[in-house]
């Protein structure tokens, strides 16, 4: 302490045993004792909350206990406590309850001591300062808000005795939050071996450009995990070497060149160029490319296209014009029909298309009834157009379901690809029999023909296939040709002989081999006695070669290295036989509980599961960040700087 007396960051490490596990290693960093990991100080302890509850849980123990020093204060200020106001951390795994300044007083001195029940309480003001910055980053809100009088008003009214932070410390505290988050995306992604990667590129309100780039992995406890690793803002003319640049510059900054199992983009020819230079696996989007089969059929069949027109018409109608909006839902009343706006259609999503006409024509009636009281030259659809509408809908059904799966985020995505195809070939096949209208049945043949002419191939791309056979749900049955399928089973059967080879310490926990061999290296059976015998003798007399004059040396190493491969080439069949004789998992099921019961049962095929499962189907992620990103570049953060940017972003998706 100064000569002065105590300051505030001195005060706090004496109330706050949160410093029992911390040292303050530079006025602005705190190293955890537990883990030696580094951390940002900003004259809190919420940081160092945050990494005891996450990364040390077996050192820690939560309660909703209550101090009765605490409660006192709190609630005669607010009589409103937030959930974490009340947690105490106790290393030693055992509850030890207190109350009362006495209590609390007697715990701090004796902890040090007694070397067990340490504990740690946050103060309120830490916790409302967390709840400031959720605030803040859920809804997008500025940092100036701290400076705006109503707010500071109310704040002071619900709680009299919290300090609110300016606008540079909420700032200091979003940055310690997003270095806590980001400490726990590289902990992840060094213990995966593999990440696959998104990227997306879009436009802000001010006509500026963005490309933002997101990972994904499956954790150790086989759980899908998605994060933002960044957003980069490109030149006003910007070209494929900006591009590339960016995604390089992002990829880099987090060590991953070497670890991507996949890149994920849409298929233009500037995103596909860039990933390539980049020495990366590129993998087209497949939800874009089925938007593109779905957008290029409805294009080509001219009666719906006209229908589209005429219905984009009626919903602009009703959408710019007030008196006709609360009119359709007079109607809609009057009719006893459910109040609901007509949706418009967004060009990028052929979906919203499909939204569109499935809304118009559920409320056909109520729509016909209000344009025929309003005073506008909209003509409107008639009985034989809902009809052609009704047809459609029923062809583009299984299309709708498709995309809205592959657009799940919180879903292994990329095992359904050659699955989904399969279906939608087979379900257009049996309603192509079943339509009568001749615009549906033409709807149809050009989606067979796209679909046929975009992904015929698609059960010979190495990544998708491996995704399908490692998915329980799917395995042999994903594919329509058996030839594929023998051919990724091959495929599968020589990465996990590759990792066999890397890891032979893992062999001892594969199932029981047909081999009958118990050591952890057991000898194929396919591997002859004069060889095995040849490798014998090779083992015992490799400490004497140079008797021989190093005569056999390639020799007897070549025997040793056929055998290996053999060896394990004949353990990664077993692993996987194994595995494709198991029951198949339901497909409403989550495949990754599956990995998570199994991992043991098959460590190999479990660690290419974490590889190929991560892939995502599309860049939808991306997308979404991007739709986030609308709300953040507004007037009121016209002056945010990229990383600032960045930041939120980060925590927002963390929130979402």
């Amino acid at each position: 302490m100064s000569a002065e007396g105590p300051t505030m960051t001195e005060f706090k490490r004496a109330f706050s045993l949160v410093w029992d596990h911390f040292t303050l290693v530079t006025p602005n960093k705190v190293q955890c004792a537990l883990c030696s990991q580094r951390l940002s100080f900003n004259k809190n302890t919420s940081a160092m909350l945050r990494h005891l509850r996450s990364r040390h849980p077996s050192e820690a123990w939560y309660s909703n206990s209550t101090s009765g020093a605490h409660s006192s204060t709190s609630n005669s200020t607010s009589g409103v406590h937030s959930t974490f106001s009340n947690s105490i951390i106790s290393s030693s795994g055992v509850h030890s309850s207190f109350s009362g300044t006495t209590g609390l007083n007697s715990m701090f001195t004796n902890s040090a001591a007694a070397g067990h029940h340490i504990q740690v309480r946050t103060t309120r003001q830490e916790d409302l300062d967390d709840a400031l910055v959720n605030m803040l980053v859920k809804d997008t809100q500025p940092f100036s808000v701290v400076e705006e009088e109503g707010f500071a008003a109310f704040v002071q009214k619900l709680d009299p005795s919290y300090n609110l932070p300016n606008k540079q410390a909420l700032k200091k505290m979003v940055g310690s939050r997003c270095e806590f988050i980001n400490d726990n995306v590289v902990s992840q992604m060094v213990i995966s071996d593999f990440v696959s990667l998104t990227s997306d590129m879009w436009t802000s309100i001010d006509k500026h450009s963005y490309i933002s780039v997101t990972g994904h992995l499956v954790a150790e406890n086989a759980q899908l995990s998605t994060f933002l690793l960044g957003i980069s803002k490109l030149p006003e003319n910007h070209k494929v070497i900006h591009i590339e640049e960016a995604k390089n510059q992002l990829v880099a900054s987090w060590g991953l060149h070497s670890r991507v199992a996949a890149f994920v983009t849409e298929n233009s020819e500037n995103m596909v160029a860039t990933v390539q230079k980049l020495g990366i696996l590129q993998l087209p989007s497949f939800a874009h490319v089925l938007n593109l089969v779905i957008k290029r059929s409805m294009e080509a069949t001219l009666e719906l296209q006209d229908i589209r027109s005429q219905a984009r018409a009626i919903v602009a109608f009703f959408k710019s014009n007030q008196n006709a909006e609360m009119r359709l839902a007079e109607v809609q009343g009057q009719l006893g029909r459910p109040e609901q706006k007509l949706i418009p259609e967004v060009d990028s999503r052929w979906n919203s298309s499909f939204s569109m006409l499935e809304r118009i024509f559920d409320q056909r009636e109520s729509v016909a009834a209000a344009l025929s009281t309003l005073d506008t030259d909209i003509i409107p659809l008639g009985s034989a157009d809902y009809e052609v509408i009704h047809q459609c809908l029923g062809v583009l059904g299984s299309f709708n379901q498709a995309t809205a799966e592959l657009a799940s985020e919180k879903r292994v995505s990329a095992s359904k690809v050659i699955p989904l195809v399969r279906m939608l070939k087979i379900t257009l096949e049996k309603k192509h029999g079943a339509i009568i209208h001749p615009t549906a049945t033409q709807l149809a043949s050009n989606l067979q023909r796209e679909l046929q002419t975009s992904c015929s191939m698609v059960e010979t791309e190495p990544i998708l296939a491996l995704s399908a056979l490692l998915d329980p749900r799917f395995k042999m049955l994903a594919f329509g040709n058996q030839g594929y399928a023998q051919e990724a089973v091959k495929l599968l059967t020589s990465e996990c002989a590759s990792l066999i080879r890397i890891n032979p310490d893992k062999d001892d926990i594969l199932p029981p081999s047909t081999t009958g061999s118990t050591t952890p290296s057991p000898t194929s059976p396919h591997t002859s006695s004069w060889a095995m015998e040849t490798a014998s003798i090779s083992m015992a007399t490799s400490p004497s070669k140079s008797h021989d004059g190093g005569l056999w040396e390639m020799f007897d190493s070549k025997v040793g290295e056929t055998q290996s491969v053999q060896s394990s080439t004949a353990d990664a069949a077993v692993e996987v036989q194994h595995y494709l004789s198991d029951p198949y998992l339901n497909r409403v099921e989550n495949p990754m509980h599956y990995w998570e019961k199994h991992s043991k049962v098959y460590p190999h095929l479990f660690q290419l599961a974490r590889k190929y499962l991560s892939v995502p189907a599309s860049s939808v992620p991306c997308e979404r960040i991007f739709t986030k990103a609308r709300d953040v570049f507004n007037k009121k953060r016209s002056c945010l700087s990229m990383k600032a940017v960045e930041q939120i972003m980060l925590l927002n998706k963390g929130l979402v």
